[in-house]
Parts: C-alpha cells; structure tokens; sequence
C-alpha cells in the first residue's frame, strides 16, 4: 500500500509541475494583457498592480478584431466542411471494399499529415495564381480543406470499419447499391464522426498562422491569428499588451469549443486506432 501511494504521489507531482510548464506561458500572456504598458515594463514577470483591460479595448477598435473574428469563423467553417466532404467518400470506399492496392492508397493520402506546411506551400502558390485564387477567401478555403482531408480520411475510415456490416447486407438485400448504402446507411451512422471531424478541422484552422501569412496580403481578409502582425511589425513596436489582448481574444472562441466538444474529440482520437 504505502508503494502505491508513492508512486502515485510521484505521478501526481510529475504531473502538477508539467501543468505548471505548460501553463506559465498561457498566464504569463493573460497577466500581461491586463497590465499597463508602464506596468509591464517595471515588471514584465510581476503581478499587475492595476488590473486594466485596455489593450482589449484597443485591439477591439484599432485592430479590428471582430471582423477578424469573424473572417475565422469563414475560414474555420467552409475549410472544416470541405475537409470533410474531401474525406468522407473515400473512407467508405477503403473501410467497406477490398481494393487492389487500397492500403497503398491509403498510406498515400496519409502523407498530407506528414508533410510540413512548408514543403507543399510553393506548388500551392503557384496553383492559386494560375487559377486567380491567391489573396481571396476561396483560395485560403480550399487550401484549408485539402490540407485538412488526410487527418479526416484517418478518423472517418476507423468509424466506418467499425459499423456493423450486417446493416449493409440488409441493405443489400432490399436491393440498395453502393451509392444506396453509403447515404441510406453509412452516411446516418456516420454523423458522431462527422461531427468529430468537424471540430478537429476546425480548431486547427482557427489557429492557423502559415498559410494565412504566404496566401493573404489584404489585411480586410486576415483571420486573427495574424492581428498581431500589425502591432509586432511595425519598427517602432512598443505596445506588449496590446499583442497578448489579441492572443486571448483569439483564443476564447478555441476554449469554448473545446469544453461543449470534448467528448466528440476524445472519441475521435481513438476512433481510429480501434477496429471492430
């Protein structure tokens, strides 16, 4: 008994002092958003002695964050259901059919999660200008829904090949086809997974930087991960509150969403590890 109770004392330390290194920077940035910029230059690491929120209030009015916010919203939403619609078809397709050479194509559309932002970002370019996408929503929406369809294909396949196929073969029977199945049966079942996908896109659209910086130069259509480049980027930068109220605004929406969809996500996660 006194083994287990310490070597569970010892886990939970471990694990207190990571929650304190993962957590420092996060406080350490809310803390210098309500601080003045004299405040923070006294003590940048110090608690604030006055607690004032207007960097909030000049990020809100100078840096337009609520049209950035909502340029997001644009670019999180049609990107994550793209994604999806990219990726739902051939999840079917490889969960439910003996393919030749299937695993193949599977382990090939996989490499999209592989592959670093920056060794695909030229050829991407380079499509986006002959097709007169680049610096438009559209563009920055399609990028988003290829980059994004290799991660949905891996979750979407573990939940197909977990429904049962006892439900398709009646199908069959009452004379449906493939196409029949896929929306009369598959589709259905299908919509806690869709809806994990969904969330999983989204989030990481949201706060996607690189993409946004390369594709994008009409600040009307920045999303917010890019607000601060108006403070930081400018050569008499001076203002350190004013980036970190940005941080947070971006932030709270992430937060939000990740409490109310944390089962859908936890879920996800596993999906496609389990077979049934």
């Amino acid at each position: 008994m006194r083994r287990v109770r310490l070597d569970k004392l010892i886990y939970t330390t471990l694990l207190a002092l990571l929650l304190v290194v993962w957590m420092y920077p996060v406080a350490l940035v809310i803390l210098t958003s309500v601080k003045t910029q004299r405040d923070f230059v006294s003590g940048p690491f110090s608690l604030p002695k006055v607690v004032s929120f207007a960097a909030y209030v000049r990020a809100w009015n100078d840096l337009n964050i609520g049209r950035e916010l909502v340029n997001t919203f644009i670019y999180s939403t049609f990107g994550a259901i793209l994604a999806t619609i990219l990726a739902v078809i051939p999840a079917f397709a490889l969960g439910r059919f003996k393919i030749t050479g299937g695993h193949f194509v599977f382990i090939l559309l996989l490499t999209g999660i592989m592959l670093p932002q920056q060794t695909v970002v030229i050829p991407l370019n380079d499509i986006l200008r002959k097709t007169h996408l680049i610096d438009s929503m559209i563009g920055l929406i399609i990028v988003h829904g290829v980059y994004g369809m290799p991660s949905q294909l891996l979750i979407l396949r573990g939940f197909v090949e977990n429904i049962p196929k006892e439900l398709e073969s009646a199908a069959r029977v009452d004379g449906a086809s493939d196409l029949g199945v896929f929306l009369h049966v598959i589709l259905p079942l299908l919509t806690p997974a869709l809806a994990v996908c969904f969330t999983l896109n989204f989030m990481g659209i949201w706060k996607e930087f690189f993409f946004a910086l390369v594709f994008l130069s009409n600040d009307a259509l920045f999303p917010i991960t890019m607000a601060g480049l108006k403070v930081t980027n400018n050569e008499y930068f001076t203002s350190w509150n004013l980036p970190a109220a940005t941080f947070v605004f971006a932030q709270i929406p992430m937060v939000i969403l990740y409490i109310l969809a944390y089962r859908w996500i936890t879920k996800g996660i596993f999906a496609g590890a389990i077979k049934g």
